[in-house]
């Protein structure tokens, strides 16, 4: 086993052993909603994942994030991106009885296009390096490597759903906003901001036919400017990255969520819907490899161990 593999074993043990799901749903869950936030899972994962919720939690659509509860545990299921495989899921989600949201880049479905930084020359320049550079700067690099983002690339797939497959989820799924071309949004200027925005909006009503009115925020990267934009442009609610629950007096522009990993274990899932883990990934790297061997020497020995001299 590989040392992060290691690592993370270790950790969800001690997640699950230490009574922490039980508590966070006791004391932090209680009857408040947890956005799970996923982009590409497979069919099976999510499966074993939903059967997990239903045990402990009622589903609700976005719709219902901020509304009082009745003293059960609620979950929303998000996606974001449109990936061409979450049509595959759609049997999971009539199997589970829950309607998820699926936050699409507008200009990106129902087109023979490819998200950004999934193209050979966004992941040789670095994808965490493009996302920080200005719009502007950030297209001109991808254009020099043979990207455009508005016309198909031969060297990428189609990452997309299609028209069709959209068509055929739409009883089941909400459609809603995540942008047209997935730009960081704190990196346009504010004609660029206001037109992903209002543009979006306006491409996801007439590929649905149904009032477009959730937003997710790309990379969960906002402020203030995008908080008034996303209001002045129609939005209701704005969810980003942040980890926690959502209740009526959560501020709808600014919702929290889970942002689970689509390979996730189950044991792996439980752990991070206490939101231990999604904190622990905000510690600096040592602190965490200190942790880590501190836990498996005293899971080894009984006891915690110091280093001599």
């Amino acid at each position: 086993m590989k040392p992060k593999q290691l690592m993370r074993t270790i950790f969800t043990h001690a997640i699950l052993v230490s009574g922490l799901p039980a508590l966070t749903r006791l004391l932090l869950w209680r009857d408040r909603v947890a956005v799970l936030l996923y982009h590409d899972p497979d069919p099976a994962t999510l499966d074993s994942h939903l059967a997990y919720l239903k045990r402990n939690c009622d589903f609700v659509p976005m719709s219902e994030v901020n509304k009082p509860g009745k003293g059960r545990r609620r979950a929303a299921l998000t996606f974001d991106d449109g990936h061409v495989g979450n049509a595959a899921l759609l049997p999971i989600f009539i199997k589970h009885g829950v309607r998820p949201t699926i936050y699409i880049c507008s200009s990106i479905v129902a087109h023979e296009r490819t998200h950004w930084w999934l193209t050979p020359g966004a992941q040789h320049a670095g994808v965490k390096r493009l996302i920080k550079l200005p719009n502007s700067q950030r297209l001109e690099e991808l254009a020099r490597r043979g990207f455009q983002q508005d016309v198909r690339s031969d060297e990428a797939p189609v990452s997309g759903l299609s028209r069709e497959q959209i068509e055929a989820m739409l009883p089941y799924v909400d459609f809603q906003s995540h942008t047209r071309f997935h730009p960081t949004l704190t990196r346009l200027d504010d004609q660029e901001c206001i037109d992903e925005l209002a543009q979006s909006k306006r491409e996801v009503e007439q590929l649905t036919g149904s009032p477009c009115e959730h937003f997710a925020y790309p990379y969960g990267r906002y402020g203030s400017r995008e908080v008034a934009m996303l209001k002045a442009t129609g939005y209701k609610t704005g969810r980003t990255t942040a980890v926690g629950w959502n209740d009526e007096r959560s501020d709808p522009f600014r919702l929290s969520a889970f942002d689970i990993e689509d390979d996730s274990s189950l044991p792996w899932f439980a752990a991070q819907m206490t939101g231990v883990p999604l904190a622990w990934r905000l510690l600096p790297l040592g602190t965490v490899k200190s942790i880590l061997i501190r836990t498996l020497n005293f899971a080894r020995l009984g006891k915690p161990q110091t280093n001599a001299g």
